[in-house]
């Protein structure tokens, strides 16, 4: 597994977490010897770290049915497939963790955590793939970290393949309670990260 560059960001207090963000760099496989492409950026908009779900009456702790939050993301990238125009690409693979708690107003064993890829360039939104993994939890176990599928994320190379004009932006897709909650009770957060 090719090696990749960690970064350690600020704390996330609002419930224990602390979130770490990793530039997704490492050894190009299908070229032994080589670097790999430069990755794209990753952020994490801190009103999407989390994701509250409660069961429709007032958000209190008794009425919580699940809780996610992100706490890393790692990844690798590698030259890609040729793309429509045969252009080189760019793949990223990239994981999410996070820690999962299934609260008491829960009925079910399984929590489902859907979450976004933004794709962007030059400041601008070029692209958004949505994905929904679904975790099993065991009866006893109320909290429980886990792991995302592997996604791939195919983008267009520049010529320099040390340069990416290219930033992931990361995060719960949330529905616009969710998005108002984390608003109204989380501490905003800048995630900065620093090479380790």
């Amino acid at each position: 597994m090719p090696a990749f560059r960690r970064l350690a960001t600020s704390l996330f207090v609002p419930a224990f977490a602390v979130v770490a963000i990793s530039t997704l760099a490492g050894c190009d496989e299908s070229n032994p010897g080589f670097f790999a492409p430069t990755c794209p950026v990753t952020d994490i908009p801190s009103a999407a770290a989390d994701r509250f779900v409660y069961d429709g009456k007032d958000p209190d702790i008794g009425n919580l049915v699940s809780h996610a939050q992100l706490t890393a993301i790692s990844g690798d990238c590698e030259r890609g497939p040729k793309g429509p125009k045969d252009q080189q690409m760019i793949r990223t693979r990239v994981s999410l963790a996070m820690n999962l708690t299934r609260g008491p107003a829960s009925k079910t064993g399984t929590i489902d955590v859907p979450y976004f890829i933004v794709i962007m360039r030059d400041g601008k939104i070029v692209d958004k793939k949505v994905f929904t993994d679904t975790f099993k939890l065991e009866p006893n176990v109320s909290n429980q970290s886990v792991r995302t599928d592997l996604r791939l994320i195919d983008l267009p190379a520049s010529k320099n393949i040390q340069e990416n004009p290219y930033t992931l932006e990361i995060g719960y897709q949330l529905t616009k309670d969710e998005l108002t909650y984390n608003q109204q009770h989380l501490p905003v957060v800048k995630f900065r990260g620093r090479t380790q």
